[in-house]
């Protein structure tokens, strides 16, 4: 029986779980990594860390973040949302309004998400990470598969197993041989990425001022160019962030200086003075990450998604390769526990073909 190495794509939070979880069973493995970091779509900024992609997991219902960031003795910490909200549109302007308390809290890592990359990366061997490099094509020789990546002639491989951490959009565009159905290909590229068309805007001040005036840093609107914004504080340092009302297409065409200077005239109109000259800001857009998005993601909303439970890639491909990226969770697709669930998926499925004496 050969034994199994496993090819990881991507190392965000699924490719990085995976690669974790197989280490701790002995299996062997590389991680692949297009970026010249770790971490995907979870993505920090500035010394004290604020996030820049997902920030919160909720404990109540996602069960495999709780977990693993015990078992990882992560600190984390309840997002602060006491005090009033602001509310902002056309017709009235600006008005403070009773905040609202969910029964589900959520909750943030200390130091901001990255610190999971962090400490996930830190448990694995170096040796097996492997940064800028961008898969393009694989092929299937026999039961064994080799990787081809962009700017490098050379193939690397052999491996018998292929797991694929990335949006099913962008793989669709890996070119296999033997080539996939279109079936599959349309599949795939029918499931929108998570996150692909948002853009998210920080603000990094020296006090959270609006809490000692009553606010819980939530605010909505419909004048924008933030359609929703929340404190971001963490123990380093204060912060609020917003998502984008507006859309890729339009973000495109407008520079990041002036989109940085519509966001702190938009933070001064809800909260004040002060929120106008914050210490630092950072905004970044995903719609405009190659390995994030397509040309798809940035013309749809980015709803949450995720792949038909059924779904698998046909033969010969469909013992060889698995999805195992967020989008390809059962559920909560495009969360950070649907990338750890269909992780879970992928390592129950293995775990069942050895027992078949199929691995």
């Amino acid at each position: 029986m050969t034994e199994t190495s496993i090819a990881i794509i991507g190392g965000g939070l699924a490719g990085l779980y995976a690669a974790y979880r197989l280490h701790q069973r002995g299996i062997a493995f590389d991680l692949f990594e297009a970026r010249n970091r770790l971490g995907g779509r979870i993505l920090a900024s500035g010394s004290a860390g604020f996030d820049l992609g997902p920030s919160w997991f909720w404990p109540d219902f996602q069960p495999r973040m709780h977990s693993l960031v015990t078992e990882l003795g992560l600190p984390v910490f309840e997002q602060y949302s006491a005090g009033a909200a602001m509310l902002e549109d056309r017709a009235v302007g600006v008005v403070r309004r009773q905040g609202y308390l969910s029964g589900n809290p959520s909750m943030r890592v200390e130091g901001g998400t990255a610190q999971l990359v962090a400490a996930l990366s830190g448990l694995l061997p170096p040796a097996h990470l492997h940064l800028n490099v961008s898969l393009t094509a694989v092929n299937l020789d026999g039961a064994a598969m080799r990787l081809q990546f962009a700017d490098t002639p050379e193939c690397t491989g052999p491996y018998t197993h292929l797991w694929l951490a990335l949006p099913p959009r962008l793989i669709a565009g890996i070119g296999f041989s033997p080539s996939l159905p279109e079936q599959d290909v349309g599949t795939l590229k029918a499931v929108p990425t998570w996150m692909a068309a948002h853009a998210k805007y920080v603000a990094h001040y020296t006090t959270p001022f609006w809490r000692e005036a009553g606010l819980s840093g939530d605010a909505f609107s419909r004048i924008g160019p933030l359609n929703e914004i929340h404190d971001a504080s963490n123990s380093k340092g204060a912060a609020l962030f917003g998502f984008f009302g507006i859309n890729a297409l339009q973000r495109a065409g407008v520079s990041e200086s002036e989109i940085k200077a519509a966001c702190r005239a938009q933070m001064q109109r809800l909260f004040g003075a002060e929120a106008a000259n914050p210490v630092e800001d950072h905004f970044y857009d995903w719609a405009a990450d190659a390995y994030t998005a397509t040309e798809q993601d940035r013309i749809s909303v980015g709803e949450h998604a995720a792949l038909d439970v059924g779904f698998g890639l046909s033969a010969p491909w469909a013992d060889r390769v698995r999805l195992v990226g967020s989008e390809a969770a059962v559920e909560q697709g495009g969360y950070m526990e649907g990338a750890l669930a269909a992780v879970d998926r992928a390592l129950f499925a293995s775990l069942e073909e050895a027992l078949n004496g199929e691995g």
